[in-house]
């Protein structure tokens, strides 16, 4: 494991996040049954589908063909005064499915308009419901927070092997902490954290790691 190494493990800890998603009983609890719920049902318990996988499925229609992209185009201008495009999502780069969801959230208003409008009638489809649109929030939480360290470690001009391992331990005690604030989220985190401690594991099996923690006179602040 080394500094460069960090990104990719990360990566592979959002993945295991995003395959937990994919992996939910996309099965909403019945009206009846919710009701006798003295604590009443989430947005997670709402959903019929995978809201990432939706969302994909809209940015691609409405990207298929240059009309619509054109419309999306002139709608963002009008709002905020340039140019706004929905990004997709790329199995290869790290971090992307996070941006997407964070550009179409950012987006949310121009993407309800642009379905709502007569030209587009055939593509309300693929609306997103509010349920839907909360559930795309907790997940841009939830991966924003290994992204926003894979930023500032990239960022370092030189940085080091203990500044690689403290930010496992950070990004792995913030999950946690957002597991306590959030537990309809706290099983979906879990898989990403599973995945860190899986290679956290092993630098705690080799000297060269600690020697690096013991000797190091930098710090990367991460809080």
């Amino acid at each position: 494991l080394s500094y460069r190494c960090f990104p990719h493990i990360v990566n592979l800890a959002c993945k295991a996040i995003l395959a937990a998603i994919s992996a939910l009983d996309f099965n909403p609890i019945p009206p009846d049954e919710e009701d006798d719920d003295e604590e009443g049902g989430t947005f997670m318990d709402k959903l019929t589908d995978d809201p990432i996988a939706c969302l994909r499925t809209l940015i691609r229609v409405i990207c298929a063909l240059s009309i619509r992209r054109q419309c999306f185009s002139e709608l963002t201008v009008e709002r905020f005064g340039h140019d706004v495009q929905l990004l997709r999502d790329v199995d290869t780069r790290w971090s992307s499915t996070c941006l997407m969801i964070e550009r179409a959230l950012f987006c949310r208003p121009i993407i309800v308009k642009f379905l709502s409008m007569p030209d587009f009638e055939d593509l309300r489809r693929h609306y997103l419901t509010g349920d839907d649109w909360e559930a795309l929030q907790a997940f841009y939480d939830i991966l924003s927070i290994p992204h926003a360290f894979q930023q500032r470690l990239s960022a370092e001009k030189t940085p080091t092997l203990c500044e690689t391992i403290r930010s496992f331990s950070a990004i792995t005690a913030i999950w946690k902490e957002h597991q306590g604030e959030h537990p309809e989220t706290s099983n979906i985190i879990q898989a990403g954290i599973d995945k860190l401690e899986e290679y956290s594991e092993r630098t705690s099996l080799t000297p060269a790691y600690t020697v690096a923690m013991c000797t190091s006179h930098s710090y990367l602040p991460l809080s």
